[in-house]
């Protein structure tokens, strides 16, 4: 019975260490300075590139990169040790950060990082090859994975990266 229990152990602490190798907080993907395109992975046929629409404050999915989808252009920002903020290029004056908004599951953009938008900080974790997750380090409890809804072209906030929410990874293709 012991010799069971020892495996069991063992073998629960081997899948935990390949698990936690897999998703590693990473700036080696991303970098201070860079520009970057966002495509969301998930499995439902739709639009894919993270748009966000200055004019209005929003974040969706664009059907492609090319004009009039100028907010698809992301410059990256490293404002902590592993801690980035996302600018959006977009032609229109507006509000330009990422922000996710842990309290009700939105994104939407900021008009700046500082005070009350702690929802524009993200944790990056490389879990494949040129594959992220986006995680909102928001100061409020609730959901914190950028996930597209490649279905109906929004984007919010996902409890989680499991087999359900698809739309949690995203390529980067340098700009």
């Amino acid at each position: 019975m012991e010799r069971r229990s020892f495996l069991r152990i063992s073998g629960a602490a081997m899948l935990l260490s390949l698990f936690s190798s897999n998703l590693q907080a990473t700036n080696s993907l991303l970098n201070h300075g860079d520009m970057v395109y966002l495509e969301c992975q998930g499995d439902v046929p739709g639009n894919k590139w993270l748009d966000g629409r200055t004019a209005n404050g929003t974040v969706g999915l664009a059907p492609n990169t090319s004009s009039p989808y100028t907010g698809t252009k992301w410059k990256v920002y490293e404002v902590d040790d592993g801690m980035f903020a996302f600018k959006c290029m977009g032609n229109v004056d507006g509000s330009r950060w990422l922000d996710g908004r842990t309290a009700d599951g939105s994104v939407g953009l900021a008009p700046k990082t500082s005070q009350q938008f702690t929802g524009t900080k993200w944790q990056v974790f490389e879990v494949d090859d040129e594959i992220v997750t986006l995680k909102c380090m928001g100061e409020i409890e609730g959901s914190r994975w950028l996930d597209g809804r490649t279905a109906n072209s929004t984007v919010g906030l996902a409890p989680k990266t499991s087999q359900q929410f698809t739309g949690t990874r995203w390529k980067v293709v340098k700009a």
